[in-house]
């Protein structure tokens, strides 16, 4: 039984090493680096379980494990082949009457929708370095409409991001009597007519505004603009305007406003630093409509900005 181990042993031995002597041989056919190996597909670490996967993987012909990105683009799994754009001076090579002399028996059609889209070329992994300089291999060139592995354009997405751009702005309160940080001696009178407005509006603080963006051939124009301004008061009323207000001027004389007022009934005496605190909050709305023929509304958030003023009582002296 002994000498059986032994022989077994020996067989053993005899057959790893001529197994390892193989695939010594294998990776210095196939440039493999020291500590690497020839796995079938390509070169890989000699301690195979702990290598880390890229994800991508190639099926004709079948290169597990290649890199994601290679020197010509992106690995698209939709064409099993990497991707490059072909470059402004390559791109005559592919016409018609190119410099390769044979209108159309290379790459016949893709020329055809030219400058539309563009021209792709798709590479292939061969599989292993067999001493050329690149273990990749032009395989085709296709004409494509769109970038190939992007998904189409979201157009409300790319709204979104339009009105982002916007940047648009609370409205300014204008009011009269005047806010106490620009005149700490102003004081209106309990019933007396009180006026709002939107000091000085503008495209970003009451529209309308418009702009537009492309992405891939894809245009959408989107438009903002102020639906109403609710004005808080202060003492517990609002007031629902949809024009910016009409600016007072000491020549308008006691008169209500023609387009957003107020009155008080009561002093602001009772509220913390004897003034009512007045804002305005600007409630947009925004559209869009894209080059696909799709349209659709985008929220909003609104917009507050706040003034403080003083309302007090008519003494009357009597004689």
């Amino acid at each position: 039984m002994r000498g059986l181990i032994v022989a077994l042993t020996m067989a053993s031995t005899v057959a790893i090493a001529h197994t390892a002597h193989a695939a010594e041989e294998s990776s210095t056919e196939y440039g493999c680096e020291d500590g690497q190996y020839y796995n079938g597909f390509q070169c890989v670490p000699e301690d195979d379980e702990e290598q880390e996967t890229t994800g991508c993987s190639q099926n004709e012909p079948t290169v597990p494990d290649i890199p994601c990105t290679g020197p010509f683009g992106p690995f698209d799994p939709s064409f099993d082949r990497y991707v490059r754009p072909v470059p402004d001076d390559e791109i005559g090579r592919y016409a018609p009457d190119g410099i390769y002399g044979c209108p159309g028996c290379l790459h016949d059609g893709i020329w055809e929708n030219y400058p539309d889209g563009w021209i792709y070329q798709l590479h292939m992994h061969i599989g292993h370095n067999t001493g050329t300089p690149s273990p990749y291999q032009l395989d085709r060139v296709v004409w494509l409409g769109e970038p190939p592995g992007l998904p189409p354009v979201d157009s409300a997405v790319l709204a979104q991001q339009i009105l982002d751009d916007m940047d648009l702005e609370p409205a300014e309160v204008g009011i009269a009597p005047r806010p106490i940080d620009e005149d700490p001696g102003s004081m209106g009178l309990v019933g007396a007519p009180v006026w709002m407005w939107v000091v000085d509006p503008s495209p970003q603080t009451w529209g309308p505004i418009t702009d537009s963006a492309s992405e891939r051939g894809t245009t959408v124009t989107v438009t903002a603009a102020v639906e109403d301004a609710e004005w808080d008061m202060g003492d517990g009323r609002r007031h629902v305007c949809t024009e910016p207000g009409t600016p007072y001027e000491a020549r308008m004389g006691v008169r209500d406003s023609p387009t957003c007022g107020h009155r008080y009934e009561q002093t602001s005496g009772s509220k913390p630093g004897q003034a009512y605190v007045v804002s305005v909050t600007t409630r947009w709305i925004a559209t869009w409509e894209s080059s696909t023929g799709e349209t659709g509304e985008l929220d909003v958030d609104p917009l507050t900005s706040t003034a403080q003023i003083r309302i007090g009582e008519r003494q009357l002296i009597e004689q």
